[in-house]
């Protein structure tokens, strides 16, 4: 039976996440992670881009900007990567992700030497419709690396968390405008991870 599209509606609230093809790691080192959340940064403009370095120099020169979606948060692991976005104008999400994908592609394979497709299929796409699943999903999105036991250096382009801890900056979210408990969105994160491991129809993520 074929999976039932999510349609991405302006206005609302999307968890978007996908993984490496083969479950294989998408980021080597530290120059991919930086790499990828300047991508996150600089394609995030409904003005035209041919690649990168454009998008690079078109958000230098525009401190003023039309975005296609906002970041509510993110986290980037090796393998996969989650994030919250909201949809800031129709096709801002699917505009958005090609963007994102297909040039981290481009510099991967070139960086590795390699051809093909990296990411696994089309990126998956929830769509949050209650102030609970936000709250849930805003914790396991912001503390995955926890959820994975992963011992990491607390830096920004890595997670959000450290926006909403108010310890750095994050370019990608404009203001925090949010209480942020990080001990208890630690606890709800796993919470979260165990119950999906034990119920894999888990509604949070369907």
């Amino acid at each position: 039976m074929p999976r039932i599209v999510v349609p991405l509606i302006t206005e609302e609230v999307y968890h978007i996440f996908n993984r490496g093809i083969d479950k294989r790691d998408i980021f080597m080192d530290k120059g991919d992670i930086l790499r990828f959340y300047q991508s996150l940064q600089f394609f995030n403009s409904n003005e035209p881009v041919v690649n990168f370095d454009s998008a690079k120099v078109q958000t230098k020169l525009h401190t003023v900007r039309n975005k296609l979606v906002d970041i509510k948060a993110y986290s980037l692991l090796p393998n996969h990567f989650h994030l919250i976005l909201v949809q800031r104008e129709d096709g801002g999400i699917s505009e958005f992700m090609k963007r994102v994908l297909g040039g981290y592609t481009s510099y991967f394979n070139q960086k590795y030497e390699r051809t093909g497709a990296l990411f696994q299929g089309t990126f998956k796409r929830v769509h949050m419709n209650s102030d609970e699943q936000y709250n849930y999903l805003f914790a396991y999105v912001n503390e995955n690396h926890f959820v994975h036991k992963l011992i990491f250096d607390r830096e920004i382009c890595h997670t959000s968390s450290l926006h909403y801890q108010g310890i750095v900056k994050s370019a990608l979210i404009e203001n925090i405008g949010t209480i942020y408990n990080f001990s208890e969105s630690v606890a709800l994160a796993e919470q979260i991870y165990n119950q999906r491991l034990a119920n894999k129809n888990n509604t949070l993520f369907e």
